[in-house]
């Protein structure tokens, strides 16, 4: 045994195992710890360390020729991942430069038996020796490699028994709800470890404000657009540095918005383990990485309810999750869109029992769009053909006129349950508004009283302040002009013929629906109080379509009614109609006439979307075959009225030399129905033969004739 000097004395030499080959090459001290306290802290164990490079020397290395490695000190070893010494440990080993590796333990090298297994294959290749305080190894024999390889497998047993007891201890002081952890917006930890409500009115403000707006419009982008046109921020703690505990206010975001909706602190509960870690998803040496998305509540692993201060209640909060959830699949009705369509996400395909999707044409016309429930699940998922397709005005009004005729015995509470919703958010939006300008006051005024309390002769401090000042003046002034346009723009205080208004339309809900002011959204909020899903299911050979309306509370309602369709083979009534327009053309009726009769007794085109015109009626005859038309019957309310053409026939001259005669004034003639008609009683035709008589047709014409 052969001993050495140094804070270790002693470690077993093996003559057979050390050579001239091992000395010609580095030895290397690897030094590790695991984090900064440990650096600043335990010294005794660094020191210990250090002292290995006097070992070194001891087996008979030159100073020059051992390098110690002290780089990875307050790093973990759980893995490679950020440990640069280690890294370059392992490349000057595959280098066949080291001849021994020293160390205090195997743990301070590697704490993975991945890294420290393919240390020890390394060394076994290149013939590297391995050192510790408990003797000298050869990885490339047998029972040392078996000795180390046992110690590195303890080496990471102890790094997970140390952890599981620390987690251990860790959950179990979440359970009872004394583990401190971050607060978010509105809330304060204190020195003590008790979380309390915000000292700031103000944040407090912002914070109630958007659980109720979300109750109100239940979808996060709504809400952000509500902050955003009040101009509001999220007042947010620093929570490190040296203005700990400082106030910040930041630009809202969609993602704060829904955090603070998702978090249930807010609802006086304290939860811990709504994330869990994918190992895949770590990074190693970031803490922080390799978080899942939010759990569900029952795999949360503590929750207690009722210990901290509340915004709103636990009732709220499911609610408010169970909105979020629907928002975010497409199996639920979602969130309130701006699209024309009122059951966009309500609409369920009667045959495959799936939620259709609503789609968008454009009018060439117009340029409007034109909302369609689209039922494309197979062709989306199986490459199968459309299922159905609908017209939504068509489903929307029929929805639209029950709901209205569910909601007529409520009249007088929903005016009441208006007026009270109309000054609970002008109330609010005022009392934010006042807070805002308080708070720049308060700021204008301490700029002001740092500017007061500065020499006059210390002008390089003086100017800044006059300019910190200066700018708070500013601010305040652009916010108090910016109250004010909305105290113009905003509507006032409700009086009594407001109120008597509010009744009056309340009692006419059909006027209150489809008045102006009355938005989409509200339309489609609506609607989704009053009814769960709409089933529709089709006829492919007809127009007809089946319509069930489920109701909220379990109650349903049947309706039966046409769609529209691009083809008149499939309104189901085309015979009938066809047998109609040929009835009147039998009759001499013009296209322009039977169009009005048809729209007269009720018929309805294809489209649904507009009515019957001559246009149409002659593309009809076209395309299923025309009958000649018959005399045509004389201008209806109109007595001893004759149509040019039949007056002309009746003289037996040319219709041309009729109309001749009218823009002559040798006949009266007026226009009835859109075509040129005399009135002709029995001496008003003698007095046109007698006319017809004395003027002949030329003899050209005669002779033309004849030809």
């Amino acid at each position: 045994m052969t001993t050495m000097a140094g804070s270790c004395t002693s470690i077993e030499a093996r003559p057979t195992k050390l050579s001239s080959r091992h000395l010609d090459r580095l030895a290397v001290v690897y030094i590790r710890q695991s984090s900064v306290y440990q650096v600043q802290h335990n010294q005794e164990s660094t020191r210990l360390q250090y002292s290995l490079e006097a070992m070194a020397r001891g087996l008979g290395w030159q100073a020059e020729r051992i390098l110690v490695l002290d780089e990875d000190l307050a790093t973990s070893g759980a893995s490679a991942a950020g440990r640069h010494d280690f890294q370059r440990l392992l490349a000057e080993v595959a280098l066949d430069h080291v001849g021994m590796i020293l160390g205090v333990e195997m743990s301070r090298i590697a704490r993975s038996n991945k890294d420290w297994h393919q240390l020890l294959e390394l060394c076994a290749r290149f013939g590297t020796l391995i050192a510790d305080l408990d003797g000298l190894y050869d990885p490339s024999q047998y029972n040392d490699r078996l000795l180390l390889g046992l110690k590195g497998t303890m080496s990471e047993a102890e790094l997970h028994i140390l952890r599981q007891r620390l987690l251990q201890g860790k959950l179990q002081k979440a359970r009872r709800g004394e583990l401190s952890k971050p607060v978010p917006s509105g809330y304060l930890l204190q020195a003590s470890g008790e979380v309390v409500l915000d000292p700031d009115e103000s944040v407090r403000a912002v914070v109630r404000f958007i659980f109720e707006q979300f109750e109100r419009l239940g979808n996060v982008r709504a809400v952000l657009c509500a902050m955003v046109e009040q101009g509001l921020q999220i007042g947010v703690r620093r929570r490190t540095g040296a203005d700990r505990g400082g106030l910040e206010w930041h630009r809202p975001h969609r993602g704060m918005v829904a955090n603070i909706l998702r978090n249930p602190i807010y609802a006086g509960a304290y939860v811990y383990g709504r994330r869990r870690m994918d190992p895949r998803r770590q990074q190693p040496g970031r803490r922080a990485t390799g978080r899942t998305p939010l759990v569900e509540p029952a795999d949360w692993q503590a929750c207690v309810r009722d210990c901290l201060p509340a915004y709103i209640s636990w009732e709220q909060f499911e609610r408010n999750q169970l909105r979020l959830k629907a928002n975010r699949t497409q199996a639920a009705s979602g969130a309130v869109r701006r699209g024309s369509a009122l059951l966009q996400g309500l609409v369920k395909c009667g045959r495959c029992n799936v939620r259709m999707s609503v789609q968008y044409a454009s009018c060439k016309k117009n340029g409007r769009l034109y909302p369609r429930y689209v039922c494309n699940d197979e062709s989306i998922h199986h490459g199968g053909r459309l299922c159905t397709s609908i017209s939504g005005p068509c489903v929307d009004r029929v929805v639209t006129a029950l709901a209205l005729s569910a909601l007529t015995p409520a009249a007088l509470e929903i005016s009441l349950r208006v007026r009270t919703d109309l000054e609970q958010q002008r109330a609010q939006q005022e009392a934010l508004w006042q807070q805002r300008l308080e708070r720049a006051r308060y700021e204008a005024e301490r700029a002001a009283r740092q500017y007061r309390s500065v020499e006059p002769e210390n002008r390089l401090v003086a100017r800044t302040l006059e300019r910190s000042w200066e700018d708070a003046l500013r601010a305040e002034r652009e916010l108090r002009e910016a109250y004010e346009r909305h105290s113009q723009q905003a509507p006032q205080h409700l009086t009594a013929e407001d109120l008597a208004a509010i009744r009056a339309l309340a009692t006419d809900l059909p006027a209150l629906w489809n008045a102006p002011t009355t938005t989409v959204i509200e339309h489609k909020t609506v609607l989704r109080l009053l009814i769960n899903h709409v089933v529709v299911t089709t006829e492919n050979d007809t127009s007809w379509m089946d319509l069930i309306v489920h109701w909220v509370g379990g109650h349903q309602t049947y309706q039966r009614i046409r769609r529209p369709v691009h083809n008149l083979g499939k309104t189901g009534y085309k015979d009938a109609l066809m047998a109609t327009i040929y009835d009147l053309r039998r009759k001499g009726l013009t296209a322009e006439r039977i169009a009005k009769q048809l729209n007269a007794d009720g018929w309805i085109t294809p489209t649904q979307q507009n009515q019957f015109n001559g246009r149409l009626i002659f593309a009809m005859l076209s395309r299923y075959g025309a009958v000649p038309r018959g005399p045509k019957p004389p201008p209806r309310n109109a007595e001893n009225a004759w149509w040019v053409a039949d007056l002309a026939r009746e003289l037996k001259m040319p219709v041309v030399t009729l109309h001749g005669w009218r823009r002559r004034g040798l006949v009266q003639a007026r226009r009835i129905e859109g075509q040129w008609a005399v009135t002709a009683d029995k001496v008003e035709l003698r007095r046109l033969r007698r006319l017809r008589r004395e003027h002949p047709l030329p003899p050209s014409r005669k002779a033309s004739k004849r030809m």
